[in-house]
């Protein structure tokens, strides 16, 4: 908790921010962390590490004067040849902030976030829907945000998942079925590139309406961790590759992070087929919230999300940028308004 000054105002809680993280540590602390979902593991930021140039991890251990300990997971890239930082947590947009062994009160996360913004002007956080507390980090926020979460703890039997979706998921699933569509995970590097190959046709199809692209070398660095909690799920129709769904597990929680689909089936039902899939394979593992990770701007893929019985848990966003990279975001931003073609 924080002390009280001679005013009766609450001071800052003391603590000390230090570089030295050590893989062991940090994996062990999110294990043993109530709230940490996958993003918040080293592995997450190690494939993006390894994957992608100029990316470098720069997590933070914080040691509190009452004796709490946590660590930030962070991950640095380099620009402009290096004169400009940013950094995110997590990598890829992806729910960040403090993990612990120990409960943090929001003292603990008011002091992080300060030292955390001092010591990093170009800052992208997604606030972490599972943490306790959040609220503490308002006066911090610049984007609202939310996900979409379904509860399977009330939700045993496949009866009663079923019943708990929207009667069109229910159709769906049903068509996919009688269709003979099946699930198989991803086990050889082969349906990796597969899949990829699907994703860089949809992007085709996406174009600049795309707001994300990754590249080959990050789906192989994840193939080659060889981790329990990376899964790729593949669904085939008489042998082909029709889709697929790349999620991760961490605990009792299970998080989508990727998909892609051949257009040319969409109305088989099997975007439908394979998340209930997914969903009941991941309630026999014991997971217990199933999450369809934020949407963004894309709301159609909100509402898709929401046909499961889903619950929407805020996932805010908090944004720092120094002078310099407002600067250089104004710039590239008129130069593609002169660059784009006339209406």
């Amino acid at each position: 908790m924080a002390s009280m000054d001679a005013t009766g105002g609450e001071k800052e809680l003391a603590v000390k921010m230090s570089d030295s993280v050590g893989l062991d540590e940090w994996d062990e602390m999110a294990r043993a962390c109530a709230w940490a979902t996958f993003f918040h593991t080293p592995l997450w930021l190690a494939v993006f590490e390894r994957a992608l140039p100029h990316h470098r991890i720069v997590t933070k251990r914080f040691r509190f004067a009452d004796g709490v300990t946590a660590i930030f997971p962070l991950i640095a890239r380099s620009r402009a040849f290096g004169l400009q930082r940013a950094y995110a947590s997590t990598a890829a947009w992806c729910y960040g902030g403090p993990i612990s062994a120990d409960p943090l009160s929001p003292a603990h996360l008011t002091a992080v976030a300060q030292a955390v913004l001092r010591a990093c002007p170009n800052l992208f956080w997604r606030l972490n829907p599972l943490a306790p507390h959040q609220d503490a980090l308002a006066p911090f926020v610049t984007t609202s945000d939310s996900t979409e979460i379904l509860d399977l703890a009330p939700l045993a039997g496949d009866e009663a998942l079923r019943m708990h979706y929207r009667h069109s998921v229910r159709k769906q699933v049903n068509k996919a079925g009688r269709a003979g569509i099946c699930v198989r995970p991803a086990t050889e590097w082969p349906q990796w590139e597969a899949y990829y190959a699907l994703y860089e046709a949809r992007l085709a199809q996406w174009g600049d309406q795309a707001t994300s692209r990754y590249p080959l070398a990050l789906f192989h660095e994840l193939f080659a961790a060889g981790s329990p909690q990376v899964k790729l799920w593949l669904a085939y129709l008489e042998d082909a590759l029709i889709g697929g769904n790349l999620n991760f597990y961490h605990g009792r929680h299970c998080v989508e992070w990727h998909a892609a689909f051949n257009a040319d089936y969409f109305s088989s039902g099997v975007r439908d087929f394979l998340v209930d899939w997914i969903i009941r394979d991941a309630r026999d593992r014991g997971v217990v919230l199933y999450d369809f990770n934020p949407s963004g701007e894309h709301e159609g893929s909100r509402r898709f999300k929401q046909t499961f019985g889903t619950s929407s848990y805020p996932s805010d966003v908090i944004v720092r940028r120094s002078a310099v990279s407002r600067l250089a975001l104004a710039y590239r931003n008129r130069r593609k308004r002169a660059e784009a073609p006339p209406a």
